[in-house]
C-alpha cells in the first residue's frame, strides 16, 4: 500500500512537471480519464519517458519562477528515494533532459540549481523578465544553444558553457559588449540586435555569423577572422568601416548608418552580398577588390554620382540597386552584363534616359543602353564571324589544336579553330614574339592555352577578356609583368610562369580567386605580399623555387588549402635547408608556428 501511494505521488508530480499541470485535481482527473491503475500509470510513465526523449516544454505558462522539480530532473538520488531500487521503473534508465523550453513566461531569475541540468544542449529562455544569470552557467558543459532574447539582461556571467555554439542576446539592455563572448571558443552564431552596445569587443575565431543591428555602434572593424561568413550591422551610427582579411565572408550589411566612405574590402575573396544603402557614400570605388565575386550590391539612398568604372568586370553581379542617388547618366556597358537581372535606378537626376523607360524595368533599361553602345564595342561583344567552311573531323572531335615548332600558322587552321570551337590550344616552341591576335578571337570557348617555350615579352590586355580560361602556360618566355586586365580571368585555376623575368608577383594574380596552382619558379622575385596571397583561398600549390627571396613570410601558412610549398634555391637562411628538405608539410608547419599571435 505504501509503495502504491509513493508511486502515485511521484507520478502525479512527474505528470505535473512534464505536462505543465499545477493542480493535483487536474492530474487526478487526467489519470482517471485514461482508466488506468496506478501500476499501469507508473508503467506507462516509463513509456512516456521513452517518448519524452529528453525534451521538456513549459513555454507560455505564465510562470514567474521555474518549478523546483525541473531543476531535479537529473537527480538520481532523489528518484532512488522516491521509486526504490526494486521497482520496475528505474530512473537511471530514462534519458537525461537535453532540451528545456521556458520561453514566453514571466520568469525573473534563474537559481544556481540550474547547474544540476548539466545534460542540457538547448536552453530556451526567450521572452521573460530575466535580469541576471548565475555564475554556475559555466557548468552547463553540454549546452550548445542558449536563447536569451527579449529579457532585461545587461551583463553575462564571466564564463558560459565551453560547448556553446549559438548565443542569442537580442532585445536586452546591454550597453557594453559581453566579455564572456570572447572566451567561447566553439561559438559560431552571435545575435546582439536591439541593445545599446557602442563597440564590438573581441570575437572568437570560430564565429561564423554576427548580427549587430539596431545598436549604438559608431565604428566597425572586422579583420582577420578566418570563419566569419556573415556580418550585419544595420541601423547604427557607424561613421567608419574597416573590413578585410576575412577569407570566408559572404555577406556584409551596414545599411542605415552615417558612412561617407568605406575602406577597400581587401582579401574578402568570397564576398557575394554587399548592402550599404541609406548612408552618405559618394563613391563606390571601395568595391573594386571584390568586383568579381559580388552577386548583390545595394547602394540605394546615398550620394553616389557615378557607376563604378569597373562595372563590366562585375561578371557575377545579379542585382544592382542604385535608387535615390546623384547619378546623371548610366554607362552603356551595363547592357552587356547578361547576368544582371535586376537594375534599380529610380530617384536619380538622369539626363540621358527618359523616366518612362526607367519605369518599365531592367530589360527596357538595358535595351535602351545597348542602343548607346559604341559600334566597335557592340561588335566586340558579338564576337568574331564564324567562317562558312566544313569542320575538320579530328579537331571537332578533340576540340584541340596543337602546333609545335612552327613560326607561321596557316590562316585555314585559325578558321578551323573557330568553326570547331576548340577548348585547348597549344603553340609550343613556335618562336612567337607575341601572342597571335587570332588567339583572342577564341575567347568564347578556349579553356586551356599553352604558349610555353617561345620568345614572348609582353602580354596584351586583350587576354583579360578570355574569361573562360582555366589553364594558362607561359613557361620559358621573357615576360616581366602582366597587365592588370588579367584580373578578369576569374575562372583560371592553373597559372605557370616558370622561367620568365618576373621581379614580383603580378598584381593581377591576386584577383584570380579560382587559382589552385601557381608556378613561378626560376624568376627574379625578391619579395612576397603574404597578406594578398592569403586571399587566394583555393591555392593548393605554390612553386617559388630558384628566385631571390630574402625572407619567407610565416603568413603563407595561413592560406587555407595550401598543401605544396616549394621554395628551395632562394637566398633566405631561415628556415634552414634541413627543414626545407623534409618537404612541404614540414615547411608549412614550421611557418605556422611562427605566425605572430
Amino acid at each position: 500500500w505504501y509503495q502504491r501511494r509513493v508511486r502515485k505521488q511521484w507520478y502525479q508530480r512527474r505528470v505535473r512537471v512534464l505536462c505543465g499541470m499545477r493542480d493535483d485535481g487536474i492530474v487526478e482527473k487526467w489519470i482517471k480519464n485514461r482508466a488506468l491503475s496506478y501500476e499501469d500509470v507508473v508503467s506507462e510513465g516509463a513509456e512516456f519517458d521513452k517518448q519524452f526523449k529528453g525534451t521538456l516544454n513549459l513555454q507560455n505558462r505564465e510562470m514567474t519562477v521555474i518549478p523546483e522539480d525541473v531543476y531535479k530532473l537529473n537527480d538520481p538520488e532523489l528518484m532512488k528515494n522516491v521509486v526504490g531500487e526494486g521497482d520496475n521503473l528505474k530512473w537511471w534508465e530514462t534519458e537525461p533532459i537535453a532540451k528545456l523550453y521556458l520561453c514566453s513566461n514571466k520568469i525573473s531569475s534563474i537559481t544556481p540549481a540550474i547547474a544540476g541540468l548539466n545534460s542540457l544542449t538547448l536552453l530556451d529562455l526567450r521572452d521573460n523578465q530575466i535580469e541576471s544569470l548565475p555564475d554556475v552557467m559555466s557548468k552547463l558543459e553540454s549546452l550548445v544553444r542558449l536563447e536569451l532574447s527579449h529579457n532585461k539582461l545587461s551583463a553575462l556571467p564571466k564564463s558560459l558553457g565551453s560547448s556553446l555554439q549559438h548565443l542569442s542576446l537580442n532585445n536586452n539592455n546591454f550597453e557594453a559588449f559581453p566579455e564572456a563572448v570572447s572566451s567561447l571558443s566553439a561559438l559560431t552564431t552571435l545575435d546582439i540586435r536591439e541593445n545599446k552596445i557602442t563597440t564590438i569587443g573581441t570575437l572568437p575565431q570560430s564565429l561564423q555569423s554576427l548580427v549587430a543591428d539596431d545598436n549604438k555602434l559608431t565604428s566597425l572593424t572586422l579583420e582577420g577572422h578566418p570563419n566569419i561568413t556573415a556580418l550585419t550591422a544595420n541601423s547604427n551610427s557607424i561613421t567608419s568601416c574597416r573590413v578585410g582579411n576575412n577569407p570566408k565572408l559572404k555577406v556584409l550589411a551596414v545599411k542605415i548608418n552615417k558612412l561617407e566612405a568605406i575602406e577597400a574590402l581587401v582579401n574578402c575573396p568570397e564576398l557575394q552580398e554587399l548592402l550599404v544603402g541609406k548612408n552618405f557614400i559618394t563613391s563606390l570605388d571601395f568595391v573594386a577588390p571584390v568586383a568579381g565575386t559580388l552577386t548583390l550590391l545595394d547602394a540605394s539612398d546615398n550620394k553616389v554620382a557615378a557607376v563604378p568604372e569597373n562595372i563590366k568586370g562585375m561578371t557575377s553581379l545579379r542585382r544592382l540597386d542604385l535608387t535615390n542617388n546623384d547619378l546623371s547618366n548610366l554607362p552603356p556597358e551595363l547592357s552587356l552584363m547578361d547576368g544582371l537581372t535586376s537594375l534599380a535606378v529610380e530617384g536619380n537626376p538622369l539626363k540621358t534616359i527618359r523616366r518612362e523607360i526607367i519605369s518599365k524595368g531592367t530589360v527596357a533599361i538595358k535595351e535602351y543602353l545597348k542602343l548607346k553602345l559604341d559600334p566597335a564595342a557592340l561588335e566586340e561583344e558579338a564576337g568574331p564571324t564564324i567562317p562558312d567552311i566544313k569542320p575538320d573531323e579530328v579537331m571537332m572531335k578533340t576540340k584541340t589544336m596543337e602546333i609545335k615548332g612552327k613560326s607561321e600558322i596557316p590562316a585555314e587552321l585559325w578558321d578551323q579553330a573557330l568553326v570547331c570551337g576548340i577548348v585547348r590550344l597549344s603553340l609550343q616552341g613556335c618562336s612567337l614574339g607575341s601572342v597571335p591576335e587570332q588567339v583572342y578571337t577564341l575567347r568564347g570557348t578556349l579553356k586551356e592555352l599553352e604558349l610555353d617555350q617561345n620568345n614572348i615579352k609582353e602580354i596584351s590586355p586583350e587576354m583579360g577578356k578570355m574569361t573562360k580560361l582555366r589553364k594558362l602556360n607561359l613557361m620559358n618566355n621573357s615576360v616581366k609583368e602582366l597587365p592588370q586586365e588579367l584580373s578578369g580571368l576569374i575562372e583560371l585555376e592553373d597559372l605557370n610562369m616558370s622561367r620568365n623575368k618576373l621581379s614580383e608577383i603580378p598584381e593581377a594574380v591576386y584577383s584570380m580567386k579560382a587559382l589552385c596552382s601557381l608556378i613561378l619558379s626560376n624568376n627574379q622575385i625578391g619579395k612576397l605580399d603574404a597578406n594578398k596571397l592569403i586571399g587566394l583561398t583555393s591555392l593548393v600549390c605554390i612553386d617559388l623555387e630558384n628566385n631571390n627571396l630574402g625572407r619567407l613570410p610565416p603568413e603563407l601558412s595561413l592560406i587555407p588549402k595550401l598543401r605544396t610549398l616549394s621554395v628551395m634555391g632562394n637566398s633566405f637562411k631561415i628556415p634552414r635547408p634541413d627543414v626545407l628538405a623534409k618537404g612541404s608539410t614540414e615547411v608549412i608547419a614550421w611557418l605556422k608556428n611562427r605566425v605572430p599571435a
